[in-house]
């Protein structure tokens, strides 16, 4: 990829992070980079193609941070350890007036990036699951799609269901209760063992 395009695309996320995707302009965005119009528009055609891109990008950038972080860990708990510490640090890094502005002005866009973030979140339990199973770490009776599924369900409702306070949401308290309520209900004993063993790291 072009390295202006890189550049403007990382710019134009730092801005839509900061004041929502309908403030800024491409404009705004010219204004910003010291470029002209007629540079930025040889890159992207409209501010549609351009919010596309920083959401591909920031899809890429979370994807291959996730995967390299969960490289390496020994066994099925402690990369599900490791992934839930991911989990917290995107909630922390949620911006919600950037989905706000995704789902009201560019619903096409935000059916795109949800889709995407659904199946990779899906995807990763599911094979964390039968990682787990295959190491006679987790349960030999638990059906893998169902908990996955069920997983994600509770991921989505924690952000959107206005039970918990913003506050409690990033309390490593919560997290906490959230991951050993899901890891004691797949474990065995042999799991459960090196589960109580990691807690503190999660801590």
């Amino acid at each position: 990829m072009n390295e202006k395009r890189i550049e403007i695309i990382e710019k134009v996320r730092e801005l839509y992070d900061k004041y929502g995707i309908r403030s800024v302009t491409m404009d705004d965005v010219v204004h910003e980079m010291g470029i002209s119009k007629k540079t930025l528009y040889q890159y992207f055609s409209d501010k549609t193609e351009l919010v596309s891109a920083v959401m591909d990008s920031a899809y890429e950038k979370r994807k291959n941070s996730m995967i390299s972080a969960l490289e390496g860990n020994e066994n099925a708990v402690e990369e599900m350890l490791t992934y839930y510490g991911l989990q917290m640090k995107m909630i922390k890094d949620h911006k919600p007036t950037v989905i706000y502005d995704l789902r009201k002005y560019y619903p096409e866009i935000y059916a795109k990036v949800t889709d995407r973030k659904r199946n990779h979140i899906y995807e990763s339990v599911l094979l964390n699951l039968k990682r787990g199973k295959k190491e006679s770490l987790y349960r030999d009776d638990i059906n893998e799609e169902i908990i996955a599924r069920m997983n994600l369900m509770r991921v989505e409702a924690i952000m959107s269901s206005g039970i918990f306070t913003h506050e409690e949401i990033m309390a490593p308290a919560f997290f906490k209760e959230i991951f050993t309520y899901h890891m004691y209900g797949i474990v065995n004993d042999k799991g459960r063992k090196i589960l109580e063993q990691n807690l503190d790291k999660f801590i």
